[in-house]
């Protein structure tokens, strides 16, 4: 696939009133003026928070009507219900609303729909037990606008509705005694496209107001934060307005159930930006909802006790990484359908019996990226007769459109351009793929070029982190308001190492020298180590450092030619049988590359594989783990000189081997509560992540030890075995040995090289 890069308003000097209202900055200008964003006033408001006015909660049309209500149902001790959904949005105004009402009353109930037997929104059979169980008035959260039969129901059975949602408007109204939702203010009021919590906080602060305690409104922010970056809504107006304001409360949280959940997701229990919650937390919450309920996640942020609260969180986490599982399934599985015999469709449609239902949806955004083109995945109902589907789409196809024109034997459908949702009886699914890949057919051509979009162009030797805070400075960033894209080129790959999930994690060279580290997610098996490219990149904080440093994130890599240049040119020095103090003496400034237990070095200023700094010198105390972390802490070094000491070695032996990382374990059990880092093991060990988990394995099949790996495989749960082995200790304890065979071949190699080898084993 070729790619065009085109650099947005590349060729314009920008308004001197829009540099103005950024404060002179070019960058930040351009950020806002290639997203849109001309008027000065409005950049400013976007920039100082404190200059932009709120939507008061007034501006909602019924808002008094369902104030009035929902207070005379606390007087008069009516018994509410909260009927949530059970996405993150849903969740979040669901634990909000909860809460905001038990400051006035404990008479409060909630229900979160379950996904595969009550489908999404409200539920006639719910609604009709909820009033045979006394609930008088019912408040919805993130649903209802749609649901003109189950609430007429609910009238019919004398209760009252409170309907609260943020979706798109139907030809008719419920009849619920008030209706707020963001879509009935008109057309380009800056609260229309506010989130379903977003309304529910409204809600929330008209009831706080009305009895004098608005502050308490603070309560909320960290659940408004999560619905607005979860929800995908457009970070401008009030969106972008309250999430400035939520982000730190959701970033500071006091919450113990969110607080479990951070512990679990991040290495230090703390959310740092806007990505750490989209891709760390929200997935997990979904992930209830998707393969089980989502009434847990709703117990845990309302849950005020912290050893429950743990338990909970990790339920969830267990469902994520049980979610992740099905999930790769289905695409491993949807990639070898379309290989067989779908690859030259204009559009992928797929049929399997067993695929999740709730997991469908991703593996087909998952397998339209893989394919660029639009993927339709079906699994069937446990009716047996009705299949379920999730459609995804590229930016040329409006899948919509598509699946309407061939809706003819279709149950139900819904969407818009980019995603919709369908369902077929299972006789017609042949008849619907034959149908819509012909009117694909002859409707698309998808060229084989991607055209993308960069901000600027820029050179490495003009990142650092200023550069970085000025980016940061002009978001937060989402959807309607994407963090920008670079364009540089002529970068050459000095080293990649890629990873289990088939991450790459390189150094990046420039023609004048300069380095960085980059990531590319989910990659190919191919390396790029010794290639040139143009890159299309993200500046992130770099995940793989303990101080989190800025590295590139890359998007696209286009292939180009230009002199390549060694990863190292300088000279090496042989000190094999130097003492660490004569060495300390030889080179006072050197930086000392060392991995291994601490306990073993008897220096104490050493640097790792994610401490490694540009230098003139680097001492190899200890071997690295292998090839690639060598040739990675070069990349990273770039000194003139590197010292071949490696006085102190890791051992190897079996024994040895186990009696470390049980030591290891011990101490993070009794000291970290039981949570590790793969790469932690592996760096203190000086072994590969694989034979940590080999090594995790043997524990554990021999009863010494219990253990969970995260989703990623990145994290591990550690606590003490109960002594009793399985039939895999066997197998478990000869794969040990044997990768640790192999590991300390692999030293002996190392340690016995000829020193004018190493220039060329480095190259």
């Amino acid at each position: 696939m070729k790619v065009k890069v085109n650099i947005l308003n590349g060729g314009i000097h920008l308004p001197q009133e829009v540099l103005d209202a950024c404060g002179d900055d070019e960058l930040v200008a351009r950020i806002f003026y290639n997203r849109g964003y001309k008027n000065p006033d409005t950049i400013r408001q976007m920039l100082n928070s404190e200059l932009y006015e709120p939507t008061g909660t007034c501006e909602f049309s019924d808002m008094s009507k369902a104030v009035d209500r929902i207070f005379r149902a606390i007087d008069n001790g009516e018994k509410i219900c909260v009927y949530g959904d059970y996405d993150v949005d849903g969740v979040t105004s669901t634990v909000t609303l909860v809460e905001c009402l038990n400051f006035f009353t404990p008479k409060v109930v909630y229900h979160v729909p379950d996904r595969f037997t009550e489908g999404y929104g409200m539920n006639e059979d719910v609604v009709r037990k909820l009033a045979q169980e006394g609930v008088s008035l019912i408040i919805t959260c993130d649903c209802g606008i749609s649901n003109i039969k189950e609430i007429s129901v609910a009238k019919e059975l004398g209760m009252d509705v409170v309907l609260t949602d943020h979706h798109t408007i139907p030809d008719e109204l419920p009849p619920a005694d008030a209706v707020l939702n963001p879509k009935l203010l008109e057309e380009g009021h800056r609260a229309r496209n506010i989130s379903g919590c977003g309304m529910v906080y409204f809600l929330c602060l008209a009831l706080l107001e009305k009895k004098g305690l608005a502050s308490r409104a603070e309560k909320f922010l960290d659940m408004l934060a999560l619905s607005l970056i979860a929800d995908v809504v457009s970070l401008n107006g009030e969106n972008r307005y309250l999430l400035k304001k939520a982000l730190p409360a959701l970033f500071n949280t006091k919450r113990i159930g969110l607080r479990q959940l951070l512990m679990i997701a991040e290495k230090n229990g703390k959310l740092e930006n806007e990505e750490d919650v989209a891709f760390q937390i929200a997935p997990r919450i979904n992930a209830a909802g998707r393969m089980e309920t989502a009434r847990l996640p709703v117990e845990l942020f309302l849950c005020r006790d912290a050893q429950k609260a743990r338990i909970m969180a990790e339920k969830i986490d267990s469902l994520n990484t049980e979610r992740k599982r099905v999930q790769q399934t289905i695409i491993d599985e949807a990639v070898e359908m379309v290989e067989a015999r779908k690859k030259n469709k204009t559009v992928l449609v797929l049929f399997k019996d067993f695929w999740h239902h709730g997991i469908i949806g991703i593996a087909a955004g998952r397998i339209c990226e893989l394919y660029r083109k639009p993927a339709i995945l079906f699994s069937l109902k446990e009716d047996g007769i009705t299949a379920v589907g999730s459609a995804r789409s590229i930016e040329e196809i409006n899948i919509y459109e598509l699946i309407k024109e061939c809706s003819g034997k279709l149950l139900k459908f819904g969407g818009h351009s980019q995603a919709a949702g369908l369902s077929i009886k299972k006789d017609d699914i042949e008849d619907f793929i034959a149908q819509i890949e012909l009117e694909a057919e002859n409707r698309y051509f998808i060229k084989d070029m991607i055209n993308v979009n960069a901000d600027m162009e820029l050179e490495l030797e003009s990142i650092d982190q200023e550069l970085y805070n000025r980016i940061q400075s002009a978001g937060p960033y989402g959807e309607g308001f994407e963090a920008p894209w670079f364009y540089i080129r002529n970068i050459t790959v000095l080293s990649d190492r890629i990873t289990e999930k088939k991450h790459h994690i390189m150094v990046l060279e420039d023609q004048k020298g300069k380095r960085i580290p980059a990531v590319k997610w989910f990659g190919e098996d191919e390396s790029f180590e010794g290639r040139i490219f143009d890159i299309v990149c993200r500046l992130s904080r770099n995940n793989y450092s303990k101080d989190a440093g800025i590295q590139l994130t890359l998007g696209y890599m286009i292939e180009t030619f230009g002199e390549f240049r060694d990863l190292f040119e300088g000279e090496i020095a042989d000190e094999r049988n130097t003492s660490v103090e004569s060495l300390l003496k030889r080179y006072p400034e050197a930086q000392i590359f060392y991995e291994g237990l601490q306990a073993a070095c008897p220096i104490e200023n050493t640097v790792d594989r994610f401490l490694v700094r540009n230098c003139d010198e680097l001492i190899f105390l200890s071997t690295p783990s292998n090839t690639d972390i060598f040739r990675e802490v070069i990349a990273l070094a770039n000194p003139q000189k590197v010292i071949i000491n490696f006085g102190i070695l890791p051992n190897y032996t079996f024994k040895g081997f186990v009696l470390n990382l049980l030591g290891l374990i011990k101490h993070i059990i009794k000291n970290r509560d039981g949570r590790a880092y793969v790469d932690e093991l592996s760096m203190k060990l000086c072994v590969e992540e694989s034979i940590v988990k080999a090594g995790l394995k043997y524990l554990g099949s021999s009863g010494m030890l219990n253990y969970t790996l995260s989703e990623d495989e990145e994290k591990v749960y550690l606590s003490e075995g109960k002594g009793v082995s399985d039939s895999r200790a066997f197998m478990a304890k000869k794969n040990l040995a044997d990768a640790l065979a192999e590991k300390n071949a692999y030293q002996q190699f190392i340690l016995k090289m000829e020193i004018d080898k190493f220039k060329e084993y480095l190259k």
